[in-house]
């Protein structure tokens, strides 16, 4: 394989906070460009709001051959450098890239996996104001979005919480504690 040559995925990382500028400069260089992007939540002034930003953030993923557009695309504006070794740019695996496209939504944003989680699962709540709690999962609710946990510490006193903000524990990450 003649690597030089050949056309393929690379990391790109950018300048901070400019991933869609670098996105668009490497673009203009005829490079396929690839900027994988979540939609999250996120508390403004008492009130939750959707945003979008970059799955990984201070990257951009670029196809091209390295003999045709090295330079083009690490001259980039917002580019830093291509990932790789200090004479060689480092090509992925093009089932990475599938991988990620793969689940890609209706609306073009990364879906990424909720907790799996079973009635009785120990939890820690990982944000909000209970932040450092642990209780044991209970159900989710029908949005999806949150579900109710019994609280140990408080004699399990039961509360809805955003499912995002939890995170299972393993009982033995707690010693032997059933």
């Amino acid at each position: 394989m003649d690597f030089w040559s050949e056309t393929n995925w690379f990391a790109v990382q950018t300048r901070p906070f400019q991933e869609k500028l670098a996105a668009a400069s490497v673009a203009e260089v005829q490079a396929e460009v690839f900027l994988p992007k979540i939609e999250q939540d996120q508390l403004v002034c008492g009130t939750t709001r959707r945003f979008s930003k970059p799955l990984f953030s201070g990257y951009i993923f670029a196809k091209f051959s390295p003999l045709l557009l090295q330079e083009p695309v690490r001259y980039a504006r917002g580019v830093l450098r291509i990932v790789g070794t200090n004479r060689f740019p480092i090509p992925l695996d093009e089932n990475v890239i599938l991988a990620i496209r793969a689940r890609i939504d209706d609306h073009g944003f990364i879906r990424l996996k909720s907790p799996s989680l079973k009635p009785g699962d120990r939890v820690s709540i990982e944000d909000g104001p209970w932040q450092g709690t642990i209780g044991r999962f209970e159900h989710e609710l029908n949005d999806g979005k949150r579900v109710a946990i019994l609280l140990e510490a408080i004699h399990h006193a039961r509360l809805l919480i955003e499912k995002r903000w939890l995170s299972a524990i393993l009982d033995s990450e707690m010693g032997s504690v059933p």
